[in-house]
């Protein structure tokens, strides 16, 4: 797996550390894989107005941290010009 060569830096981290990693990688992707194939049961149980509502929370989420992301990047701006 190239994730984790990518991950773990001989120079960087120990060998205790590169081994967590190595195991913790795939136990993320095992993770992913069962809501993956869990998420087409979702939208049965919550119904179409649960489906809306958290579509807009979301929406609401990622505004906010778009918002975050452009006042930080202006502020580090004007930074840089003073």
């Amino acid at each position: 797996m190239i994730v984790i060569l990518l991950l773990t830096d001989n120079h960087l981290y120990s060998v205790q550390q590169q081994a967590t990693t190595a195991v913790l990688v795939p136990v993320v992707i095992v993770i992913t894989l069962f809501l993956l194939l869990a998420a087409n049961s979702v939208p049965q149980k919550i119904g179409e107005y649960g489906i809306t509502v958290i579509s807009k929370v979301m929406g609401l989420i990622l505004s906010a941290y778009a918002i975050q992301s452009i006042l930080v990047g202006i502020k580090d701006f004007v930074v840089v010009l003073h």
